[in-house]
């Protein structure tokens, strides 16, 4: 062959360890060249532990806070979720208690108990739980926006109250429709005083004009 073609063959360092990466030396004429051959590494386990862990987190992000998060709203945002979703569920698991009480109470799962009698009673008691929330509505509805934070928390004070009324009902005896009658009023009021200051709440954290998805 001439002194210009190529030529290729495998080269290796006799003084480099064992392990040392294989090289590649060409030759052309006068010159030559080394290549160093690196295998390839698989990502580890780490690396896919903790891209795996970024993405569940930035879906959740999504999914639980408004968009543009946490420019969109104002810094205290997320402490009051954390806390309204902490009360929420622990009003959720009283309201389970108290609705299994008043069942109980009204005659369901009694063979002697009629169900005509039990539909009424619970209808009864809501009818007057809705009269009760309209009338207090009509009366201070008013003053919810200006004393916000107030109102908030007498909107869990009364739903508190609610809450235990109903579960003290099935111990009145002969006064189980009137206990459970309050019960349910005080509830109503929760829920009407807690919805018009929410909104009053969620307008402001709202910056972005983003309202609807804060609500959300």
């Amino acid at each position: 062959r001439s002194e210009g073609s190529m030529m290729k063959q495998r080269y290796k360092d006799p003084s480099a360890p064992s392990t040392a990466t294989p090289e590649i030396a060409e030759a052309c004429g006068s010159r030559r060249v080394r290549y160093r051959v690196t295998a390839h590494q698989p990502p580890a386990a780490e690396s896919i532990a903790g891209s795996t862990a970024a993405s569940v987190f930035e879906a959740a992000r999504a999914a639980l806070l408004p968009e543009g998060y946490p420019g969109s709203v104002r810094p205290e945002y997320l402490r009051f979720q954390v806390y309204d979703t902490i009360q929420a569920a622990c009003s959720y698991l009283r309201a389970i208690l108290s609705t299994g009480a008043i069942l109980k109470a009204s005659g369901v799962g009694e063979a002697a108990a009629s169900p005509m009698a039990a539909a009424v009673a619970w209808v009864l008691r809501d009818g007057f739980g809705m009269c009760g929330s309209l009338l207090f509505a009509s009366l201070v509805g008013v003053g919810f926006d200006e004393n916000v934070k107030e109102w908030r928390l007498f909107a869990d004070l009364i739903n508190d109250v609610g809450l235990t009324l109903n579960m003290l009902a099935p111990m009145a005896g002969e006064r189980f429709f009137l206990v459970a009658a309050l019960g349910s009023t005080c509830t109503s009021i929760c829920g009407m005083v807690a919805g018009a200051t929410r909104a009053s709440i969620t307008a402001h954290f709202a910056l972005s004009g983003n309202l609807a998805d804060v609500s959300a």
